[in-house]
């Protein structure tokens, strides 16, 4: 908050508050192929296209970066900003961002897997690289069909601990 503003006597735009529900997010994070970009960097599935994937990094980036119910309202100006950061980031192979050869081990079983196929969640597989088609009309990835667990299973039924049911 800036100096003198009162967070009770705010509007919802004031405070960027977004209104939204576990099935619009989910929605959302289908629309913005969240779980796909997830894996395609932590493979760092990027550095295989031409010119080492810009485009398509930077395509995937604002289509989450453009997902009001995951991150929030954001401008224009800050959209671009934090899609050249994040970006820039991606690019700086710094080992501490858990990629690629540096990628956190995470299990081959349980929770890390797709209720549908079995598919490990944290490889691309049939899915396509995120970005990697133009957005048509504003619209990123538009007819994707990926595989996703969302709103399959109450977390509280199936509780985990580092890929292990409990």
């Amino acid at each position: 908050l800036d100096e003198g503003q009162n967070e009770s006597k705010m509007s919802k735009e004031e405070l960027k508050i977004v209104d939204s529900t576990k099935g619009s997010r989910c929605k959302d994070a289908r629309m913005c192929r969240l779980a796909a970009f997830g894996s395609a960097l932590r493979n760092r599935y990027y550095d295989d296209e031409e010119g080492g994937g810009r485009v398509a990094l930077d395509r995937a980036l604002r289509a989450v970066l453009h997902t009001r119910s995951l991150v929030g309202p954001l401008k224009e100006n800050e959209v671009d900003f934090f899609a050249d950061w994040l970006g820039k980031a991606y690019r700086s192979n710094s080992p501490i961002l858990g990629f690629g050869n540096d990628k956190i081990t995470v299990s081959k079983s349980g929770a890390c897997l797709h209720a549908d196929d079995s598919s490990p969640k944290f490889e691309l597989g049939n899915r396509s690289l995120p970005g990697k088609k133009p957005p048509v009309d504003g619209v990123f990835e538009n007819e994707i069909d990926d595989v996703d667990d969302f709103l399959k299973h109450d977390p509280k039924e199936q509780p985990h601990v580092f890929g292990k049911k409990l």
